[in-house]
């Protein structure tokens, strides 16, 4: 670990040129024992401008399955041999590492040379299963999910519009296909400052089982809804046409088969203002999800609540189903399976509507089946699911109601909790005091007719 304010300004490292090089003296002990490590993580945030990265060559095979590194931020008084040094020395520790299945990046140094784009070296990414890059364009990050054919789970953190390339006469900025499809994917986690123009347009996922998209407060207003909507409808089709792609998937597949979404059980939208969007979303994942947060951003309106309040079962159940009933029910409600449900700071609707929503899946029926798995038996499968969570936090002081319902319901076993938004306070609901009961009724006097 090379990190902290004045690190190298110290008795132990002075400011000298001739003593530069203790700076990696326990590197260099821990690289005589490099054929054995397992799990590695190198912090350089720190390293001093005036430094010179050695040369280490690995000319070994390692046991390393784990390897991440936080970078240093480049700086003008780096020498020119560093950065190159330093991403060649990472790179064949990564390609000495026939086990290497977890690689990941932080900081602000740029990544651009292990891409294997205009470099003679790189990280091998079709071996790995799961990666975390820090401060990564968004074109960087598609052209190395092109070459990562056995990820499962994938984070990239800060992603913006950062210049990657190094551009020159001989090379131009690389060509990414049209489609670039992840077929193993299960888990996405995108953390952006800008709006994701090109990302959502190109890739593919037809596995995918978990998806958290954050918008730094920072960042401009997200317009990416109809970009989601489309990765997740091409996602969806890939379901029907085989695991094959099709070449021009986008505009070659009939409208009529998009009409699911890749299985995805866990969706978190963090400030993106889906606009109108939000409830095409939940449409196209309706068969799979199972637990949903909105943070921030008012979207979740009075269209989105009634969309997902599951109707009285009891009206609902037709006279006779021929034996089926609960699979054509189903079929009706969004989203059956929701088992936990987060919305803070993001509702709009009408006061009472949301904890009714929320008393519609915590009841909707009298068989519970939340631990139902066994696909074979039907009538348990297709029958819907009760929530086990809900947290819920308003913005809008005027939802007293919603907020005595939902804690009656806390009271009565519901898990989770309800709240306002810090500083914000809640304007009680008005008591409407009942007729008191036993009240004798007067009659008329028999003289007035």
């Amino acid at each position: 670990m090379y990190r902290g304010l004045n690190a190298f300004d110290s008795d132990d490292f002075p400011r000298k040129e001739m003593t530069m090089k203790e700076i990696f003296a326990p590197l260099e002990i821990l690289l005589g024992e490099v054929a054995r490590w397992n799990d590695v993580h190198l912090d350089f945030t720190d390293l001093p401008h005036d430094t010179k990265f050695p040369n280490y060559p690995v000319s070994v095979l390692t046991m390393l399955e784990s390897f991440s590194v936080r970078t240093f931020q480049p700086h003008p008084r780096h020498t020119t041999s560093l950065v190159p040094n330093y991403m060649k020395w990472i790179s064949s520790i990564a390609e000495s590492s026939p086990s290497l299945q977890k690689f990941a990046t932080y900081g602000g140094g740029s990544i651009s040379h292990l891409s294997g784009y205009n470099s003679t070296h790189s990280v091998p990414w079709g071996r790995l299963t799961s990666l975390t890059l820090e401060r990564v364009s968004e074109k960087l990050a598609l052209y190395i999910l092109q070459s990562s054919s056995s990820l499962v789970e994938c984070t990239f953190s800060d992603m913006g519009h950062y210049i990657d390339w190094n551009y020159d006469l001989h090379h131009a900025e690389p060509q990414l296909r049209d489609d670039i499809m992840v077929n193993g994917l299960e888990k996405l986690s995108v953390t952006a400052q800008h709006d994701l123009d090109v990302f959502w347009t190109h890739l593919i996922v037809p596995n995918l089982q978990e998806l958290d998209i954050y918008m730094l407060p920072s960042s401009r207003q997200w317009h990416q809804g109809e970009d989601l909507v489309q990765c997740l409808t091409r996602s969806g089709s890939v379901l029907d046409a085989g695991p094959v792609p099709i070449p021009g998937l986008a505009t070659g597949v009939p409208s009529n088969t998009f009409t699911r979404g890749p299985p995805i059980s866990r969706l978190v939208l963090r400030n993106c203002n889906m606009r109108s969007r939000l409830g095409a979303c939940a449409m196209l994942l309706s068969e799979s999800l199972r637990e949903v947060a909105v943070i921030d951003q008012a979207i979740v309106d009075d269209t989105i609540i009634k969309l997902l309040t599951l109707p009285d079962m009891a009206e609902a159940a037709p006279e006779d189903d021929g034996g089926d009933g609960d699979g054509a029910k189903t079929s009706q409600m969004l989203c059956p399976r929701l088992e936990q449900l987060t919305l803070i700071r993001c509702i709009s609707a009408s006061d009472g509507l949301t904890s009714q929503m929320v008393r519609s899946r915590w009841l909707p029926s009298t068989t519970n089946v939340a631990d139902a798995e066994d696909e074979e038996d039907n009538e348990l499968a297709n029958a819907p699911r009760k929530l086990k969570f809900v947290r819920i936090e308003f913005s809008n002081p005027q939802h007293g109601e919603d907020v005595y319902q939902l804690e009656e319901m806390y009271d009565e076993g519901l898990k989770g909790r309800v709240g306002m938004k810090r500083n914000v306070e809640l304007i009680k609901r008005k008591v409407v005091n009942p007729i008191p009961a036993n009240v004798p009724v007067l009659q008329r006097p028999p003289l007035w007719g």
